[in-house]
């Protein structure tokens, strides 16, 4: 593809989002994300920023629903991403659960010893914040993985026919050092760049733009060691002189992208903060006027007599209100504020708790919360509150973790991390990741809660009818005890495996019959003794009636 051409098609793609797009992300970033709130690039770096926000609670939601998604999704002390062959019967293999365990394991740690926790965090902020986050994975030699959490000013997405986002566009700035570190000499020669070398030294601080383009291949060539002919295509584009500075390709695409909710005929997301402005904005002037209510209290007005020596007129609190006395001994008197601050202050709370619920903090609530509960009661309740989120953590899934952790375990496989593959995969080499964090296990605890109750409810109905229990028969226990427990994200290396359960059982029952046969021995050796001693009585009384 030509440099000039990409720059024309993330223009294309740039044009969609200047003015609403760019407009709204700018306003969601001034009420709840600090840190990434320059969109429009209207201040620079340090200036003062506008005290048109006089309250936090946007930003306090979003850091709240971005902390308690982060741990109820990765929690940090387990393995919250496990591999599995997506055929139960392989599973059943030892040597095919145990490697799967490993690989868990391997990449579990990789995952810890990244920046992973930081940048995901990020990543989720932006998700709250803006609807649309984009984290991109990076193969390093130390880390092995790096990852970076985008702005959401500088990307640029399209969806293929399916709705799914393939194409993502960067623009980034690079010093001349920085252009040298990144491309070498002699690609920014080859690519015409040579005025970039001449400036190292002198222009220490000259900003140039490049954009960065990932596209799907099409005719990328199967199996082909090139990086140009990976499934994945990737451009860096200077926009000073429209000439590519490098080409290269990925098997995977390395920007993770992902929406918090899509609206109709929209590619990018709309979060949380988006769907509460109005919310937002009515809060702060409730609190600008609760504030005003209590300088006024505090500092009440003054009435006094119009006598020229006190010009001009003022609302604010303690200020002189002109009053052409009519009475020449009149004097001045503080005016006591009549309105009730108390209505304000309810207002303020009901769309308090409104931002707060928006950003769903009531479903991550510490354990305080839930008092005077039994821990199944406990259980049963968060995993109810955590099932409105289920959705959005579908999607998150979709479009962002599967992605992640599928490139993580090429990267890690390439690299010679991961063990030996048994032979029972060598003919299907598939795999599968389940999540086991308490918002993906949410739905796989309800269908087990399920079948929990349904026992439940059929053993109080056997009550009235005890032929029913027959119809436990239809019930595999082993197979029931396995699916709860791998729905508690338990870990399946821990059971024993259903041959050996089976042998085991053999052995107990041949056992519990050989001590049954010990105990019995002693009372038959004595029935036979008493039936001996019968049959020689018979005998003699025989003997004695025949004489």
């Amino acid at each position: 593809m030509d440099g000039k051409n990409i720059i024309k098609r993330y223009d294309s793609m740039n044009s969609n989002v200047i003015g609403n797009w760019m407009n709204l992300w700018q306003e969601c970033a001034d009420w709840c994300y600090q840190t990434n709130d320059n969109i429009n690039r209207i201040r620079v770096a340090g200036q003062e920023k506008p005290p048109q926000r006089m309250i936090d609670t946007c930003i306090e939601a979003n850091y709240s629903f971005a902390a308690g998604f982060f741990s109820h999704m990765f929690p940090p002390n387990t393995v919250w991403a496990k591999y599995r062959h997506p055929f139960p019967q392989m599973m059943a293999e030892d040597n095919v659960a145990n490697y799967f365990e490993e690989v868990s394991r391997i990449i579990h740690q990789v995952l810890i010893g990244s920046n992973f926790s930081q940048e995901e965090f990020q990543a989720l902020l932006s998700l709250g914040c803006f609807g649309t986050n984009c984290l991109t994975v990076e193969e390093d030699e130390k880390d092995i993985v790096r990852f970076r959490n985008n702005i959401i000013r500088d990307i640029r997405i399209d969806e293929n026919h399916n709705g799914v986002v393939d194409t993502v566009a960067r623009e980034y700035e690079l010093t001349p050092r920085q252009c040298i570190q990144k491309f070498g000499v002699d690609a920014l020669n080859d690519a015409g760049l040579d005025f970039i070398l001449k400036e190292v030294d002198t222009k220490y601080d000259k900003k140039y733009k490049f954009i960065h383009f990932i596209e799907p291949r099409l005719d990328f060539q199967k199996g082909s060691k090139k990086n140009t002919d990976k499934p994945y295509a990737s451009y860096h584009v200077c926009r000073q002189n429209g000439e590519i500075v490098k080409e290269s390709g990925f098997d995977f695409n390395p920007y993770k992208v992902s929406r918090f909710m899509v609206g109709n005929e929209e590619v990018y997301g709309r979060s949380p903060m988006s769907m509460i402005l109005g919310t937002a904005r009515r809060t702060n002037v409730i609190y600008r006027s609760m504030m005003i209510s209590a300088e006024q209290h505090a500092n009440p007005q003054w009435l006094i007599p119009d006598d020229d020596s006190v010009s001009g007129m003022s609302n604010r609190a303690g200020s002189f209100i002109r009053w052409r006395a009519t009475n020449p001994n009149g004097k001045p008197e503080r005016l006591a504020p009549n309105g009730d601050p108390g209505i304000a202050m309810d207002m303020y709370k009901l769309h308090d708790d409104q931002i707060k619920r928006m950003f769903f903090n009531h479903l991550f609530r510490p354990l305080d919360a839930y008092r005077n509960m039994t821990a199944t009661e406990v259980n049963e309740r968060m995993t109810t509150d955590l099932m409105t989120l289920a959705p959005f953590v579908s999607r998150y899934i979709e479009e962002h973790i599967t992605p992640l952790m599928n490139h993580i375990y090429f990267i890690c496989a390439k690299r010679g991390l991961l063990p030996p593959m048994p032979e029972e995969l060598l003919d299907s080499p598939q795999y599968e990741v389940d999540y086991v964090g308490r918002l993906s296990m949410a739905t796989k605890s309800f269908e087990t809660m399920g079948a929990i109750n349904t026992l439940r409810v059929f053993g109080e109905l056997s009550q009235m009818n005890p032929q029913m229990l027959e119809s436990l028969k239809n019930i595999d226990p082993d197979k029931l005890f396995r699916e709860i427990w791998y729905a508690n994200s338990s870990s399946m290396n821990a059971l024993k495996d259903p041959e050996t359960v089976a042998e085991e059982r053999e052995q107990e029952m041949m056992m519990m019959q050989q001590q049954m046969a010990i105990d019995a021995a002693p009372k038959l050796a004595d029935a036979a003794q008493k039936v001996s001693g019968d049959v020689a009585d018979n005998s003699i009384i025989n003997q004695l009636q025949g004489q």
